[in-house]
């Protein structure tokens, strides 16, 4: 896809939106991905899907709020993730790839505009 994935893999500096809600929020879905690479359960995953429906919406409502204009094309990329947990079948590669990816460019393009 294109930026490194870290090993392990966990946030670090690199992936800093300076909104302190929305990083801590990163840190977490970076959590319950490593725990879910580690132990591919249902209750992981369900928990890795609640923590990212809550921050997937706390950051919609910020863009919102803001009226940033990559709105409709940052919720379609969530609606994809959503649906690819929601029809989990155990790509954790994925996973790992699309919060890495995501963060690193979807996510960099509303930093200092929300």
């Amino acid at each position: 896809m294109g930026f490194p994935i870290p090993e392990p893999y966990c946030w670090d500096t690199s992936f800093r939106t300076f909104y302190n809600i929305i990083d801590d929020e990163h840190k977490t879905l970076f959590n319950g991905i490593f725990l879910l690479a580690h132990e591919d359960t249902a209750d992981h995953l369900n928990e890795l899907r609640r923590c990212t429906g809550k921050h997937f919406l706390n950051e919609q409502h910020l863009m919102e709020k803001s009226q940033y204009a990559g709105f409709a094309e940052h919720k379609k990329a969530h609606d994809d993730f959503i649906h690819r947990l929601d029809t989990w079948n155990g790509d954790i590669q994925y996973a790992k790839e699309w919060l890495v990816n995501h963060i690193k460019t979807i996510d960099f393009k509303y930093k200092h505009r929300i």
